[in-house]
């Protein structure tokens, strides 16, 4: 004799398979946990490439004004540029942006040589003279001698001949940049962070070496 289902049976099996709500709340928020890290890590690895590829950038632009210097047979200077920030305290600046000038054969006032160059925004360069003796120097030139709105004078200038403008006597401080990431310099002013770039320039020969 066939016998049939009882209904409680279906019901028992299919209450069984099925999530209940605790379970449900359980992975969503298992998943929300890993969406957040992964969000995380990614932009942690997003910045520390763009600092990178920033400091890579100024390198190259730095030994282009060196090989500039020398073909055009005149002083190729370098002058660094602030850019307000889009985030963090109401009229913080960063120095983010630098300049190649040279001086006018005719006038002799100083005029750009180029567009302005700028690292990522996530990218900034440390101000003070432990991490970056270049921007704790003196201009190299007055405003006055500036053929451009913005009269902002170069800090120091490559030679035609090779080397820079720099002093470079033995009591001199080694001339160099460090970038870092304008959040961690934030969290931590005044102390190098963990990831930093260090560019360091050669006044004797215009050698510019990235560390």
């Amino acid at each position: 004799m066939r016998t049939s289902r009882l209904p409680f049976q279906s019901s028992s099996s299919s209450s069984r398979a099925a999530f209940t709500l605790v379970e449900m709340m359980v992975v969503i928020a298992m998943v929300a946990l890993l969406v957040a890290m992964s969000t995380f890590f990614v932009g942690g690895a997003l910045a520390a490439q763009q600092l990178a590829s920033s400091s890579n950038r100024f390198t190259h632009e730095l030994a282009f004004a060196a090989q500039l210097a020398a073909r055009e047979n005149r002083l190729v200077g370098v002058r660094f540029l602030k850019r307000p920030q889009d985030a963090g305290a109401p009229g913080v600046t960063y120095f983010q942006g630098w300049q190649l000038m040279v001086p006018d054969r005719i006038s002799g006032k100083w005029k750009p040589a180029g567009e302005v160059q700028l690292l990522e925004k996530s990218a900034v360069m440390m101000e003070g003279a432990t991490w970056s003796t270049l921007l704790a120097r003196p201009s190299l030139v007055p405003a006055s001698t500036v053929d451009d709105p913005d009269t902002t004078p170069p800090l120091f200038a490559f030679k035609p001949e090779g080397g820079t403008t720099l002093p470079r006597g033995a009591t001199d401080p080694k001339w160099c940049i460090t970038l870092a990431l304008a959040k961690d310099v934030e969290q931590t002013p005044g102390a190098l962070p963990a990831n930093y770039r260090t560019l360091v320039l050669n006044a004797h020969t215009g050698a510019v070496v990235l560390y």
